[in-house]
């Protein structure tokens, strides 16, 4: 049985920041960028982080590069929450990465993260759970059939969680996000709202009820201050700061090469040595130069490597 790391509680972070796992030149995995990674991101105001979620390519990790990640993580954030992601949706998969996390992480964990696996909110219920009682964590549920290809309900999603005392935060990704927050806030009592996609739709999330938001984009600074704002009530101003980076977010959250994008900015900043990326995450393309070039000019000290 795990027990929640020595750290602040998920349920008062404003900011979970998303790990991606940078890749050597030879397609190990570098925990020296992982680190850098993870000490930026709390520089940046990132006052929690959830690691082996989908930008960190889970699906390419062994299990041992798994949890020596989650290690490099947690040593990283100090003394901030850290959630770990299982996100296999065939259930023995499912299990076997709840069971090795759980146990071989030891106290690196504050929390878990799982997807929304079935419509059923009955068998939703049962795997969240599963998750809690298997990790002794606390249980973040994923709402992403971008992801997950499972579309649920949102009535059934809030019978879930509210059936879920574990269940401490959803991470709200299914759209139209703003009114599936405005319900569950409506309908659940105990579970944080947690606004995704980068931040793009934050300010109308934050208005509908989210409390948090998770930052897998680049300019991280940006949207903390944005969600600062927003949380705040000063909507306005978060819309503003948003704004100047929204064009950065879209490209770097659409569907395809966006992992490989968002590592070849953080490359830009000298945060990560490489935008390397694991078959089958699509590569950054000397196609997408031109665009990254604007979003992201900076260069890194390590060298314009692809």
């Amino acid at each position: 049985m795990n027990h929640p790391r020595v750290a602040g509680d998920p349920r008062d972070v404003t900011a979970w920041g998303m790990v991606p796992t940078p890749f050597t030149r030879t397609g190990e995995v570098d925990h020296a960028s992982l680190h850098r990674v993870v000490t930026h991101l709390r520089r940046r105001g990132c006052d929690g982080l959830i690691a082996l979620g989908a930008i960190a390519e889970p699906g390419t990790l062994s299990r041992g590069e798994k949890i020596d990640a989650v290690r490099t993580i947690a040593a990283a954030a100090e003394d901030a929450p850290v959630a770990g992601a299982v996100l296999a949706l065939e259930p023995d998969q499912f299990e076997s990465d709840l069971v090795a996390v759980s146990v071989e992480t030891h106290n690196a964990l504050s929390a878990i993260m799982i997807p929304v696996n079935t419509p059923d909110p009955n068998f939703l219920s049962a795997a969240i759970r599963r998750a809690g009682d298997v990790s002794g964590l606390p249980v973040i549920l994923q709402d992403l059939p971008r992801f997950s290809g499972v579309h649920i309900d949102i009535s059934d999603l809030a019978a879930a969680v509210s059936a879920s005392s574990c269940c401490v935060a959803v991470k709200c990704e299914a759209s139209p996000t703003y009114e599936r927050i405005r319900f569950l806030s409506a309908n659940t009592s105990s579970a944080g709202l947690i606004s995704g996609f980068g931040g793009l739709g934050l300010v109308d999330d934050v208005i509908a009820g989210a409390s948090s938001v998770a930052i897998g984009s680049t300019p991280t600074g940006e949207v903390v201050e944005a969600m600062a704002c927003a949380l705040r009530g000063r909507y306005a101003e978060a819309s503003a700061v948003i704004g100047s980076v929204a064009s950065r977010i879209h490209f770097e959250t659409q569907p395809g090469a966006n992992v490989a994008i968002r590592k070849r900015h953080w490359q830009r900043a000298g945060v990560i040595e490489t935008s390397m990326v694991r078959q089958p995450t699509r590569r950054f393309g000397p196609e997408l130069e031109e665009h990254s070039l604007v979003h992201h000019p900076a260069v890194s000290p390590f060298g314009l490597t692809t």
